[in-house]
């Protein structure tokens, strides 16, 4: 069953993801759907390094000298852990939230 793009009043089809005669775009806040998973996964992926710096990181104050200690290194750590809870926060609300969202027509 077609619809009509609510910009150009054109009959496109019911899955159509952009207008072929205005080029509307289907999504939420203006984007697709799949370029907002597209972010998600750089953000994951943006977590997951930071997750690693900080380990990398903890493990080498840890072992500068000898007066250092694990808790010196599990400080280093946590030196990082607000850039890893908001890039993995970030990314899991672009990934599981944006997908739930009302989808519109954005030019």
């Amino acid at each position: 069953m077609p619809h009509q793009c609510p910009h150009c009043m054109t009959e496109i089809h019911a899955e159509a993801s952009t207008c072929p005669a205005c080029g509307a775009i289907r999504g939420v806040w203006g984007r697709s759907v799949e370029s907002w998973r597209q972010a998600s996964t750089f953000m994951l992926g943006l977590a997951a390094f930071f997750v690693l710096a900080g380990i990398v990181f903890g493990t080498w104050v840890a072992s500068v000298d000898d007066r250092t200690t694990a808790f010196d290194g599990m400080i280093a750590f946590l030196f990082l852990s607000p850039f890893m809870l908001f890039a993995g926060g970030v990314g899991l609300f672009l990934r599981y939230v944006i997908p739930r969202m009302q989808e519109g027509w954005y030019r």
